[in-house]
């Protein structure tokens, strides 16, 4: 059975906007598309096992962040990773949350975290939380806050 996910993002910090510069969705569980919807993006996934993954990029800077959201043995989870090397992509990201290259990112996928938060090294706060973590239609905050 699909999984949907809305993403809406919210952003403080009036000096620096970040916009989504790319999308990327986990071949497993017949993988899945993002599209826009209901001024947000809307993750579906073809079952449990999958997950997408959003980069950002400030327009001013060079803050590059990534966030994880898929589901993991029927369980929502969502990472973030706030330190994104540029020329680092998303769907180079996102398969180290299923392979061995990265044990820390597997843990995180394993873990089955509803929220987490993070600090870039700009000192800028990044946070990703399910609003509710039952049943096949989803809703996800990220929260970018200000340096």
């Amino acid at each position: 059975m699909s999984y949907n996910v809305q993403v809406r993002v919210f952003q403080s910090d009036h000096k620096t906007f970040f916009y989504t510069v790319e999308q990327g969705v986990w071949k497993y569980a017949n993988g899945g598309t993002w599209v826009p919807h209901n001024g947000g993006q809307r993750l579906t996934m073809g079952g449990s096992g999958t997950s997408g993954m959003l980069r950002f990029l400030a327009d001013v800077g060079k803050e590059i962040f990534v966030i994880a959201v898929g589901i993991h043995n029927n369980k929502p989870w969502c990472d973030i990773v706030a330190n994104v090397v540029p020329g680092n992509t998303a769907v180079a990201i996102l398969a180290e949350y299923y392979n061995d290259q990265d044990p820390a990112r597997v843990k995180a996928r394993e873990a089955q975290r509803s929220k987490w938060s993070a600090k870039n090294n700009e000192g800028r706060t990044i946070e990703a939380s399910f609003r509710s973590t039952e049943g096949h239609d989803l809703n996800l905050d990220i929260t970018i806050g200000s340096t």
